[in-house]
């Protein structure tokens, strides 16, 4: 039989308060002294109070039904918070935020959100845990020693095609330049990790005329676009 994981009612004081502390700082920075100016509507200020007290609600039933809790807890509270900010309107504009405040904010709403995850425990039975430790995992196959330099030397070739693209001054140019170049930096990563992969193995190679085979088309294909740009470049 298997046993249950650690009942929700057991929960200790510090899970509690990883979701208390960052939910009323990031109430009181981006709800609550928004809605205390001088001349708010009585609207943002009662869905402001409404949102601090599914919070506390949330975190007062959460050792007895943890579902509801998370519902109150997440998804009304994180409403009534939007729905202030709604009914606010025109009091929340760029002209009238103060940054720093609104990026301690944007951080309490992360560390809120995570405060609200929890570690998975793996079920025991008859006491024991279920999945017994063992050896470490080995690898199949070790890298070989070359395998650092080609990782190393592509690394800066993508780094280099990402800083070349910088040296357009063109706005117009620019963004194509920009992407031909992250393009670049793909292709020479995906290059690499290949051949880094590959040292080591042994790899039967095809003949140069299948090689070249291979590439005709595309080779074509350059070359017919290398035209293409002399004559256009000849006749602007």
């Amino acid at each position: 039989m298997i046993a249950s994981a650690e009942p929700p009612e057991t929960l200790p004081l510090t899970e509690r308060t990883r979701v208390l502390l960052p939910g009323l700082y990031a109430w009181l920075l981006t709800v609550g002294l928004p809605v205390m100016a001088r001349g708010v509507r009585s609207g943002p200020r009662f869905t402001a109070a409404l949102a601090l007290v599914t919070l506390l609600l949330a975190l007062s039933i959460v050792g007895q039904r943890l579902a509801v809790a998370r519902a109150l807890g997440i998804y009304l509270f994180v409403f009534c918070s939007a729905l202030t900010w709604a009914l606010l309107g025109s009091d929340l504009s760029p002209a009238h935020l103060d940054r720093v405040r609104t990026a301690l904010g944007t951080l309490g709403w992360v560390l809120y959100a995570f405060g609200w995850g929890r570690v998975r425990t793996l079920p025991e039975a008859a006491g024991e845990p279920q999945i017994g430790p063992g050896a470490p995992l080995v690898p199949r196959a070790r890298l070989h020693t070359r395998a650092v330099p080609i990782v190393a030397f592509s690394v800066c070739t993508a780094l280099v095609c990402e800083g070349l693209a910088f040296r357009v001054d063109r706005p117009e140019h620019a963004v194509l330049a920009h992407g031909a170049a992250a393009a670049c930096a793909l292709l020479v990563l995906s290059a690499g990790s290949r051949i880094a992969l590959a040292q080591g193995t042994r790899v039967e190679l095809a003949s140069g005329a299948q090689r070249l085979n291979a590439v005709a088309l595309r080779g074509a294909l350059l070359a017919v676009l290398f035209a293409v740009g002399l004559v256009w470049a000849a006749l602007k």
